[in-house]
């Protein structure tokens, strides 16, 4: 069977992207340059214009991973901590204003490495604000405070209250830009009904959510980088939201990207607000008989330089629950990702695939870890089924995190692999999450194996496990279960037992059989990998071959030795027997089918009927042998005399090789006798 490897294709979430200095770079130098204008409109001749005052608060500013390398503006205007303040004394037709800034940007984390309590119970007055509802971001909208209130129901940490509603909004609220159509962003209640929305829109339902439940949170403007193709400019103006934890200050949290207590260096904060729909630009003229007419601001960003390398803070490993499966079953992927460091830590993983595997659900996991947590994500897919039968398929598999940790894995699928079922998957994953919902599973150890890794159906095969509670909670009526049989135990504080199951062979093939330790309180699983091989199986089929010849005829004779088994036939040995002539064919592993053609002569033949006999004879693994046969005959029905005195010979049934010379020589001197005794006779005559 050929061998393919399949091609990834690389799900990239809008606006995400997946360059090398996007993510991991330590600093980022970009120039950004803002230009505005507006024109003087004349209501009369006599018109004019005064003074006009133009307050710009959309642009780049000092900030926390934000510097300011060089800062410019044409006119020269009078800048303060938020705004630049431009003003015109009797502009003409029209007035032009230009802000030009240098930034440096980082790439760090807010490092918060203990738990914050949530509820919040004080806030500065100065913060208050920022839990109170605003013109777009209503957070005094009915169904936005029951949402809210389910989603946190319970917890206790600030952190994962703030992580669930940024998981359940980016999850459940479609990317959209048709809402860019409208004149001004929707409010958050619009967006929750509508389950749509852009950068903004879903930002403001975020907020408006944290603020029900007494979160802090603000709206951020400015720009950052997608490679989406929906977007001509690659940098564009961007929103997302600043969330207040006490005794650490402001930390953001961009739902769209899936950067949830960091964003990526790419991110030029311009100014941040209470309303999301706060204007980026305020004018005021005097004047008499004329109007400003303004235009909406220009921005152009330029990539200068990129510096360094930001280390990742995480461990990523990806794995398959079945490495062969057969076209349309489904598959089991695993993320396991470990937080590396001492603080709060949360990112997106995204999955890539070949186009020949389709994915069940989300392509994509958010996932909180605490400091120095290990968690593990999941994946369903499903390979399509109609392949081509001729090839044994790789299928590679990556699975990636928001700031580009990679780690890759792949399965193989062809026609002769088993069948797997969505079910079976299905129960599978059920179990890893119960795992990681009943936190004391990480108490117990459970480690078990077959007593050997491949049998045939026919033997005595067992599993052994190992149990062990390493926690400090005696473990009361623990269900141990393999394959439908339980045993039910108590596991004392750092007690441990063995268990042995035997093993039914209801399937062939490749397995991945669940052990699971189960009670109230924990939920453990161990999957027993072995390999149970049928009892292998060869056919000989397709047999053509001519009924009736004639001397002169020459004939061919097809036939095929098929393998019927998941199992290889071992050590193959194919007979065919032409009357007292064999030949033979020797195989050592037969892994697909074979085809055997043979051309006889007519003269080889005996007059009438030939018989003819297939024989394989086979072995398994641990060479407990096996045959099969196939009988048939043809027969020679014209011949001359001359013709059938040359077959004569082919029907000296049992007569050696030597016989047969003896009886030439004493035919040849009997010959010459007579020759002889003739000779003689004549001379007398």
């Amino acid at each position: 069977m050929k061998k393919l490897i399949a091609f990834l294709i690389f799900l990239i979430l809008i606006p995400s992207a997946f360059a090398d200095w996007f993510y991991n770079s330590q600093h980022i130098i970009t120039k950004i340059t803002i230009n505005g204008d507006a024109e003087v409109v004349y209501l009369a001749p006599n018109g004019y214009i005064e003074k006009a005052t133009i307050n710009l608060t959309f642009f780049p500013k000092e900030a926390e991973n934000q510097q300011l390398l060089e800062f410019d503006t044409n006119p020269e205007a009078d800048v303060s901590e938020k705004t630049a303040k431009f003003e015109w004394r009797r502009p003409s037709d029209k007035i032009e204003f230009r802000v030009v800034s240098t930034v440096k940007t980082s790439n760090s984390i807010n490092q918060i490495r203990k738990k914050i309590d949530f509820p919040i119970n004080d806030l500065p007055d100065n913060v208050i604000i920022y839990t109170k509802p605003s013109m777009t971001i209503d957070s005094d909208d009915e169904d936005i405070i029951r949402l809210a209130s389910e989603l946190v129901k319970g917890e206790d940490d600030l952190y994962a209250a703030v992580f669930k509603i940024a998981e359940w909004t980016k999850n459940n609220i479609k990317y959209d830009l048709s809402t860019l159509t409208a004149e001004v962003s929707q409010k958050a209640s619009w967006v929750l009904q509508n389950r749509q929305g852009v950068c903004d829109e879903l930002t403001s339902l975020f907020i408006a959510m944290l603020r029900t439940v007494g979160i802090p949170a603000r709206f951020v403007s400015g720009i950052a980088y997608t490679n989406s193709e929906l977007f001509p400019e690659r940098w564009g103006a961007h929103g997302w939201a600043e969330v207040y934890f006490p005794d650490y200050g402001w930390v953001p949290f961009d739902v769209t990207y899936g950067q949830y207590g960091w964003i990526d260096p790419t991110h030029v904060k311009f100014k941040d607000s209470v309303d999301s729909d706060e204007p980026s630009t305020y004018y005021y003229w005097l004047g008499r008989n004329a109007d400003l007419k303004t235009k909406k601001l220009d921005v152009k960003t330029e990539l200068i330089d990129s510096i360094g390398y930001s280390k990742p803070q995480i461990k990523l490993t990806a794995v398959v629950l079945k490495k062969s499966i057969s076209f349309g079953s489904y598959n089991l992927v695993e993320a396991e990702i470990e937080n590396l460091d001492e603080f709060y830590y949360a990112t997106e993983l995204y999955i890539s695939k070949p186009r020949e595997v389709k994915i069940i659900g989300n392509d994509f996991n958010s996932v909180l870890l605490l400091p120095k947590e290990k968690k593990k994500a999941y994946w369903i897919v499903k390979v399509d089924s109609d392949l081509d039968s001729r090839y044994s398929y790789t299928m590679p598999l990556s699975i990636s995190t928001t700031n580009n940790v990679t780690s890759e894995t792949s399965f193989v699928s062809s026609i002769r692999e088993g069948k797997v079922l969505l079910e079976e998957v299905q129960q599978a994953a059920k179990l890893l999450e119960e795992e990681i919902e009943k936190k004391y599973s990480g108490n117990v150890f459970l480690d078990c194996n077959p007593s050997k890794n491949e049998f045939y159906e026919y033997e005595q095969a067992e599993v052994y496990c190992l149990a062990k509670n390493t926690g400090n909670v005696f473990l009361d009526d623990v269900n141990i279960c393999f394959q439908n049989n339980c045993e039910k135990t108590n596991l004392g504080i750092s007690q441990a037992k063995n268990f042995t199951f035997e093993i039914e062979k209801s399937k062939i093939g490749l397995l991945e059989i669940p052990v699971t330790l189960s009670s109230n309180i924990v939920s453990k699983s161990n999957y027993v990998s072995l390999k149970i091989n049928d009892i292998p199986k060869i056919l000989i089929e397709d047999l053509q071959h001519p009924i009736n010849v004639s001397y002169d005829t020459n004939l061919t004779i097809f036939f095929k030795i098929a393998k019927k088994s998941q199992s290889n036939p071992k050590n193959v040995k194919i007979t065919f027997r032409q009357n007292d002539l064999n030949k033979e064919w020797f195989i050592n592993e037969l892994s697909e089918d074979r085809k055997f053609v043979l051309n006889i002569e007519g003269s080889q033949l005996r007059y009438g009927k030939n018989n003819y006999e297939i024989d394989a004879f086979y072995a398994d693994g641990l060479n407990k042998q096996y045959s099969t046969k196939q009988e048939f005959s043809i027969e020679l029905v014209k011949a001359n005399p001359l013709q059938r005195i040359s077959l004569a010979l082919n029907n000296l049934e049992g007569i050696s090789n030597q016989t047969i010379i003896i009886m030439l020589l004493a035919g040849t001197i009997a010959f010459i006798l007579v020759l002889l005794w003739l000779f003689r006779r004549g001379r007398k005559i």
